[in-house]
């Protein structure tokens, strides 16, 4: 009976890691300045500002 409690504590901690880690990398990504997808909604307005500077400048 006691190793039931030791793997059930052992998949309940594993798995707690590994969503605190998932949250981080989530945070990472959304607060930094690479590219997004040009198939998401807020990628395709960040490409056509883009272009839309661009063409100003040119």
């Amino acid at each position: 009976m006691e190793i039931v409690a030791i793997l059930a504590l052992g998949t309940m901690g594993f798995v707690a890691a590994f969503a605190f880690l998932s949250v981080r990398a989530i945070e990472e990504l959304r607060n930094s300045d690479t590219p997004k997808s040009a198939l998401s909604r807020d990628g395709a307005q960040e490409r056509l500002k883009v272009a839309a500077r661009v063409s100003e400048a040119g």
